[in-house]
């Protein structure tokens, strides 16, 4: 286990042992959670009996292995372990995040990127109304959320950011200053 550097917001390490113990019970967890819909899948159980594992699987069992994990750890070795995983997580997604912040060429080629997946689907409705032959020959679909997806790395973190305004109520614009022509 890596260890989390010391600060006065990160929680206390558990003892070592607890720690692995608590680890170990996590890495069920997930293996529960991978292989488990295989297992009920293949199995020569009924239907009802699928859907009661199923739902144990994904909602009782996850549920009473983090309460183990809490239980074993306590509250601070589980705050502690769920900063080391998400560290790692951050660690591994880290050469993955969008620039900071992009040239105006990118910047617009991203924006045609956001604001075609939105116009398809604005308009198809209209589209296959009134032209009912055109909905068999239209283009795969998912390239349009795939071509949206991409859009917000192409734009940048910048561009998160701004989205990330949409949703925080005190959130402001400031616009660049404008910068006065030079006089002749």
């Amino acid at each position: 286990m890596a260890k989390v550097a010391a600060s006065p917001t990160a929680p206390a390490a558990p003892p070592k042992s607890r720690l692995m113990l608590g680890a170990a019970i996590l890495a069920f967890a997930i293996f529960v959670k991978i292989t488990g819909p295989v297992l009920i899948i293949n199995s020569d159980l009924s239907a009802a009996w699928k859907t009661a594992l199923s739902v144990g699987l994904f909602i009782i069992v996850p549920k009473l292995l983090i309460i183990t994990i809490i239980f074993v750890l306590g509250k601070a070795g589980f705050a502690y372990l769920k900063a080391v995983c998400f560290k790692a997580i951050g660690r591994a997604f880290a050469p993955l995040a969008p620039a900071r912040q992009v040239n105006p060429l990118r910047y617009r080629i991203g924006l045609v990127m956001f604001t075609l997946p939105l116009l398809e689907a604005w308009l198809v409705p209209y589209f296959e109304t009134a032209f009912p032959g055109w909905a068999a020959n239209r283009p795969i679909e998912w390239i349009w959320d795939v071509m949206l997806l991409a859009s917000f790395f192409v734009l940048g973190g910048e561009f998160w950011d701004k989205l990330r305004a949409l949703y925080v109520q005190r959130a402001t614009v400031t616009f660049p200053a404008k910068e006065s022509a030079p006089a002749a």
